[in-house]
């Protein structure tokens, strides 16, 4: 019979465990014996048994009048294991925690940046940023620290109102929702409207975390046929509402991801009519809207008039991710929406909220925006024209007129999926094209940011055009195999 576990066993396990992981490192403080024993809910003679026995086992050494440190540890073996970015496939884990695994691995550079939909570090305001946070803390700490419920901050839906006009939206301060992201505001819409089994439509390719988000929802998917200068096709589109029940509709109708589209004007008058009379909603992700080369397009949501429309949005695109403020106009389901956003998470953090509205109020908003254009424009030529030298002839770019994304056709004989496992190899990550898709369409394409561009990122497009021609190689060379064999 296996003798029970003693008491500063346990202590010690406790404190060897948090070593072994990485959790306590070198150098690391523990805590006091009174503090141990208060946390463990053991006596102060047991917590210094345990801490004798990790001395002993040089895990942690005594300092006088200090405490109690960790020790230098010996590499028998590695304190924890990371994941191997490279080793992880983005057809089973989503490329977002295969960037988080890269930043783990601390090789957050340009060139992994070519897979996600952020704007260089440059771009942030982080200056002002830091100093609103600061002068929220000290000058309203009750306000920047207290719950804050839906709909959320009064100043900042008033700033995002006055936002409004300059793409079509007549919106009042009482119809917009505060989220924590784009990401929660599709989510808090997707809930209120649709149950497990229900059929949701989609643009395809569209962005593969909405796929991996209606599939954890039991939602099941139509794809509908879309190209990259006006969007979806709709005499599909009525087909399927001809055919199917259909709950809900997902669209990205400005600088759409993958492909950088936006639809027409007169498509997305038509559209909204379209649902609208067979009551179908539209949820409208418009996080690229104000990401514009020339005028910034109205999105879907400017030709709703019952309410229809759940458009959703966020500033992490053009202010700082980091921020997580994201919004929502929720249309009829607005009472809905802040029901079930309270019943998730109370509240999203009010000091980011302050700042935000700060920002949009007196930190040049406007200004920061023709810089951001400015800047994106030119790098989304700059990388287009890199493709274009680097890449096999027969490769098909797309032009968006704003947003952070190109999408990428190779000639036929390439495979993205083959491409990607061997760029990831050199520290290089982008989006193959089967992840757009729950039928692994798209084997051809690819998807690369726009948002970071300097000399890392063009030797990065420069590999991978080498790469493309060794693969071209490799294929002829097999076909002369295949005819010599035959």
């Amino acid at each position: 019979m296996r003798d029970k576990i003693t008491r500063y066993e346990k202590v010690s396990r406790r404190i060897r465990h948090l070593i072994e992981n990485g959790a306590l490192k070198e150098g690391d403080r523990l805590p006091s014996l009174r503090q141990m024993s208060e946390e463990m809910q053991v006596s102060i003679n047991t917590v210094k048994e345990a801490y004798w026995r990790l001395e002993n086992q040089y895990q942690i050494t005594a300092v006088p009048q200090s405490g109690y440190y960790v020790r230098k540890q010996p590499q028998l073996s590695q304190p924890h294991s990371r994941m191997d970015p490279a080793q992880l496939n983005p057809q089973e884990i989503s490329l977002c925690q295969i960037f988080g695994a890269f930043q783990d691995a601390g090789k957050s550079t340009p060139e992994i940046r070519l897979a996600v939909a952020h704007m260089d570090p440059a771009f942030w305001p982080s200056k002002r940023l830091s100093r609103y946070f600061q002068e929220a803390a000290r000058d309203q700490p009750e306000e920047a620290f207290t719950y804050l419920v839906a709909p959320g901050s009064r100043p900042l839906r008033e700033q995002i109102t006055q936002q409004g006009l300059s793409c079509g939206l007549d919106i009042s301060p009482d119809d917009v929702v505060i989220t924590n992201g784009c990401q929660e505001a599709i989510f808090l819409a997707l809930m209120t409207i649709c149950a497990p089994g229900d059929t949701v439509v989609l643009e395809s390719p569209i962005y593969f975390s909405i796929i991996d988000l209606l599939q954890q929802l039991k939602l099941k998917i139509i794809e509908i046929p879309t190209s990259d200068d006006e969007g979806i096709s709709m005499e599909t589109l009525r087909f399927v509402l001809d055919n199917h029940t259909v709950k809900a509709m997902f669209s990205i109708s400005n600088f759409n991801n993958p492909m950088g589209f936006t639809m027409p004007s007169w498509k997305k008058k038509k559209l909204v009519n379209l649902l609208a009379r067979r009551g179908v909603p539209l949820i409208e992700d418009d996080i690229y809207g104000d990401l514009c080369f020339d005028a910034r397009p109205e999105p879907c949501k400017a030709y709703d008039d019952k309410g229809e429309v759940i458009l959703c949005s966020s500033f992490s695109k053009t202010i700082a991710p980091g921020l997580r403020v994201g919004w929502m106009l929720p249309g009829r389901y607005t009472a809905q929406v802040n029901r079930l956003k309270t019943l998730i998470n109370i509240s999203s953090p009010p000091i980011n909220q302050m700042v935000a509205a700060r920002f949009l109020k007196e930190g040049g908003y406007r200004k920061h925006m023709r810089r951001v254009r400015r800047r994106l424009q030119v790098q989304v030529e700059a990388l287009r024209a890199s493709v274009f030298k680097y890449f096999p002839a027969g490769t098909k770019v797309t032009r968006p007129d704003g947003g952070l994304f190109v999408w990428i056709e190779l000639p036929e004989a390439l495979d993205a999926d083959l491409l990607y496992r061997k760029a990831v190899q050199a520290g290089i990550l982008f989006a193959p094209g089967t992840l757009f898709s729950i039928r692994n369409r798209y084997p051809h394409h690819l998807r690369l940011s726009t948002g970071t561009w300097n000399e890392r990122v063009e030797k990065a497009i420069a590999h991978l055009g080498r790469l493309c021609a060794r693969m071209q190689a490799c294929r002829a060379n097999d076909r002369v195999s295949q005819l010599a064999a035959g």
